[in-house]
Formats: C-alpha cells, structure tokens, sequence
C-alpha cells in the first residue's frame, strides 16, 4: 500500500490544481535553497549557528545518499504507458528513503530544536509535510519513501540534540584545524569511494563531497583571515546586501559553473560544489569585511 504508485494518481484527481504549486514546494525542499538559507545566516545571523546547522545537513545527505544506494528501490516509473512522473520534473537516483523528506525533516527539526518557538515549530511542520507529500504528488516517490525519510530525519534529530554537548566536549579537546582538516578528508575519501562503486547514471556524490571538502577547507580560512562579524540587526542595510548580493554571487556560481563543471562527471561537479563553499564561505565574506559592510 505505502509503495503502491497509484497514490500518486488519487492526490492529483484529489487536487488537480497543485502541480506547480507542487514543483515550487519541491524546490524549497532542495540542495540549493538549503544551500542559500544556511549562507544567509552564516553572513548575518551568526556564523556558529549557520556551521552547526551545515553539518546537521551533511549528517542528513550523507545517511540518505547511501541508504539509498543500500536498499537500491527503482522510483516510480516514467515510462508510458506507466508514467507517473508530473510533466518537467526530473529525478535521479535510487527512491528509498526520500531525501526532501528526510533532509527538511533534519534541517527544519534541528531548527525548531533550538529555537524552541511554537511559531517555528508550526512553520517547519507544515513545510516538511508540503515538502514530503509534492514528491508523492509529483511522481517520483512512494509514500513510503516519504514517511521512511521523515522518521529518518526527525530520529536523526533526536540524536544529535541528546549527543550535542557531549559531540562538542569530545571536539574542544583538538584543535578545531584539525578537525575540519578531516573533515576535508572525509569527504574526498567518501568521493572517491563513490566513484568507484557503480551507481545508476545521472546522479552521483559529486555535489555533498564537494560542499563537504569546501567546509573543511573555507571554515579555518575564514577563520582565521577574516572572521568577520555578524550584523547586529538581521534587517539591518549591511545584511540585506550581504544577503542580495551573496545569495547572486553563489547561485549564480553554482549555475554558471555547472556549463564547465557538469554534474555527470563526479570530480568535476565536486569542484563545483567546492568552488561554491569556498565564494560564500571565505571569499565573500572577506569581500563584504574589506567594503566595511
């Protein structure tokens, strides 16, 4: 019942209307829109925060993508006569568990964790629910790959709020160049393994290793050049631009890059993906210091 595609066919004769309202859903539930909301914060709300939220995000990828590869379970098909997939919507990988569902179940979990507000906690449910159920909608998950990711997401949640502080004694005993050191090679040891092994065509490691080298290598830097500070008002003038033109700088990168570095090649797309930490990590913020933003 919870793997059967046709669900899919009653949520669209339920709501015919909601394709694209879908198709904008999933989008907010993607890689890049993470991507520009934890660099928002970095460059104005605070930079430890934004880093910590990062990495719940990495924990959450990194467990998707190779449960994925683990339980190895075909999408929905999209070939007729059984083609369930909504018009311009694409997908690539292995089905189970969904990765929005379970990477915004973690990063809107995390969030209300630890802001521990009732406005937040009603945002995020009602975002994670829309987020899980557009890919249902859409074609390319079952519902339970849905509800796999959710309980997957929020477990994951659970966790690492009991094992925070306990996490960050055990860190505070090195020094933390150290530990982004290895984190730099975590993620180049993970990519090269992900490249070896054979994983179905269109899709590969590339963009979580690459985002997970440019962290291990743009945090310290950042660090230690430039630390830089938050701006004191979130709407203030200096964080409105630090915003505007940084959220360009970045996605306009990761776009424009993709023309050189394609996501079929794996260290390629890494590249990319680094290129992009690196800009809205260190170079960007070393920019707006310089311009006293």
């Amino acid at each position: 019942m919870l793997f059967d595609p046709n669900i899919t066919l009653f949520l669209r004769d339920l709501l015919p209307w909601a394709g694209e309202f879908f198709k904008i859903i999933s989008d907010v539930g993607d890689i890049p829109a993470y991507v520009a909301v934890i660099f928002a914060a970095y460059w104005t709300f605070g930079k430890r925060e934004a880093i910590l939220t990062s990495l719940v995000m990495i924990v959450s990828i990194f467990v998707n993508y190779w449960l994925k590869y683990v339980i190895a379970n075909p999408r929905p098909s999209n070939t007729p006569p059984n083609d369930y997939w909504y018009e311009g919507v694409e997908a690539t990988n292995y089905s189970t568990p969904s990765g929005h569902a379970q990477n915004s179940a973690a990063f809107y979990g995390w969030l209300s964790g630890k802001l521990r507000r009732w406005w937040m906690l009603l945002v995020s449910t009602i975002l994670v629910f829309l987020i899980g159920i557009s890919r249902v909608y859409l074609g390319v998950h079952y519902l339970g790959d849905v509800l796999l990711g959710w309980g997957i997401g929020i477990l994951m949640v659970v966790v690492i709020l009991r094992f925070e502080s306990s996490v960050t004694d055990f860190a505070s005993r090195y020094k933390s160049q150290y530990l982004w050191l290895a984190l730099f090679v975590f993620g180049f040891i993970v990519t090269l393994v992900s490249s070896i092994l054979p994983f179905p065509p269109g899709d590969n490691f590339g963009a979580y290793g690459g985002i997970i080298m440019g962290l291990g290598i743009a945090v310290p830097l950042e660090q230690r050049y430039v630390n830089f500070e938050s701006v004191s008002e979130f709407r203030s003038a200096s964080a409105v631009v630090r915003i505007a033109i940084g959220v360009i700088l970045v996605l306009g990168a990761m776009l424009g890059l993709a023309m050189i570095l394609p996501t079929a090649e794996i260290w390629l797309r890494t590249l990319r993906y680094f290129i992009v930490v690196f800009l809205g990590i260190f170079v960007w913020p070393l920019i707006f210091k310089k311009a006293g933003l």
